[in-house]
């Protein structure tokens, strides 16, 4: 455990990206060097799963700690509860400076995300499939990588007290729309879109610009830098990459890296099933040693917990101990629960339960073997499901048609 807490504090979400093709966690044909080094010196998850197989679902539990029904982002027409703390918010209570830069509008302020940030950068500019200057077929609103770290340096400069920053790095998402530099257009399917070059150029980017930030403004010393994905992608040959669909392993298992000078864990793998959900708590409740939030503003208590570190005293979510991961995409009437072992998916047309250490493909339906397993999984849904706050979440007026074009753009909607 830190003596002190950590006085920068730094969150970068990589859209789209899966652990297995991470050199840290085994890869050995993407090259993502700088990653690898931040993983050999710090620590990393091994099945760290996401909440749901989009972005905003995803983005509204990670820097909230929560669960959908209990942060109010069901689909991408909601905002957050309005009750609800975020991760910036609970920070800036103790005096940290919060800067956010999201990747896209599907992420911005109206959405409720921007609360407790200082700073929440939202020049967003039209995508540009085709390079040229009129070129672009998509009306995707996003920032650009480069004016992101433009401002962020001139803000990070200006600032003495602890801080706070989140980076959402959009370009490894599905749309070939980045400028992507020739030596990184690379890939195993030609129609996956260069998933593997855009993985290895975040790497350089994204993960290599700003600990070059860090280094500049004389933080990199006391950061904790936490790095992880918002979710997966679908992979398969022949085919397009595809997310916000089914609840798989491809799009729900996400990478997760702490790393850090002074962190007391270098070179930890830890192979227990861990949460987005859980790096709240841990931040807030673990590494800064400060108090949970009340439970009138945080709904009793986080829906994740401290993530299993040494000298982390972590609750667990379920009385009989069992740690259990929950997933959700709800406009298609899909939810999940998912043990080390196990996962079971309730569906609108039939249920699946996957026995995910012997079928990590998730190949053999065995629903009706397992009995025992199947009831203990679907109560323990069952219970995370009823859990509700006073309003689901409140639609965002007058911009659900703004959103379904942007959803139109990412290709979630026809």
């Amino acid at each position: 455990m830190p003596s002190v807490p950590f006085r920068t504090i730094v969150l970068i979400t990589l859209d789209c990206v899966r652990p297995d093709f991470l050199g840290c966690y085994g890869c050995q044909d993407v090259r993502t060097p700088t990653l690898d080094r931040l993983a050999a010196g710090g620590v990393v998850f091994e099945q760290a799963v996401t909440q749901a197989p989009n972005t905003w679902v995803s983005h509204a539990g990670l820097l909230t700690g929560l669960y959908p029904s209990l942060h109010g982002v069901r689909s991408p027409y909601d905002r957050i509860d309005p009750a609800v703390l975020t991760l910036a918010s609970l920070l800036a209570e103790q005096g940290y400076r919060c800067a956010g830069f999201p990747g896209n509008d599907l992420v911005g302020s109206r959405m409720g995300l921007g609360k407790g940030f200082d700073l929440y950068f939202e020049e967003y500019i039209l995508g540009n499939a085709g390079g040229g200057e009129n070129g672009g077929t998509s009306a995707n609103n996003r920032n650009r990588w480069e004016d992101v770290l433009d401002q962020a340096k001139g803000w990070l400069h200006r600032q003495k007290a602890p801080v706070f920053l989140w980076f959402h790095y959009l370009d490894t998402h599905h749309l070939p729309e980045c400028d992507l530099p020739e030596y990184f257009r690379y890939s195993r399917d030609p129609l996956w879109q260069f998933y593997e070059g855009k993985i290895s150029y975040a790497d350089q980017c994204c993960i290599g610009s700003v600990l070059d930030l860090l280094l500049k403004n004389g933080r990199y010393e006391d950061t904790l830098l936490i790095v992880l994905a918002d979710h997966g992608e679908d992979l398969i040959r022949g085919m397009p990459p595809a997310h916000n669909g089914l609840l798989s392993e491809g799009v729900l298992r996400v990478p997760l890296i702490l790393s850090g000078e002074h962190i007391p864990w270098k070179g930890l793998r830890v192979p227990n099933l861990v949460r987005t959900a859980d790096i709240v708590p841990t931040v807030v409740a673990g590494l800064l040693g400060l108090p949970k939030a009340s439970p009138e503003s945080m709904g009793d208590v986080f829906s994740g917990v401290p993530l299993p570190l040494p000298g982390l005293d972590g609750r667990c979510l379920h009385d009989d101990g069992k740690e259990i991961a929950y997933a959700e995409n709800e406009p298609l009437g899909l939810s999940c629960v998912r043990s080390e072992q196990w996962k079971y998916v309730a569906g609108p047309e039939e249920d699946l339960l996957f026995h995910i250490s012997s079928d990590p493909q998730e190949e053999r339906n065995v629903i009706d073997r397992h009995p025992r397993t199947l009831e203990y999984l679907r109560e323990s849904l069952a219970k995370i499901r009823s859990s509700r706050r006073q309003g689901e979440g409140v639609r965002a007026e007058r911009e659900e048609e703004e959103t379904r074009r942007l959803l139109r753009a990412f290709g979630y909607l026809e």
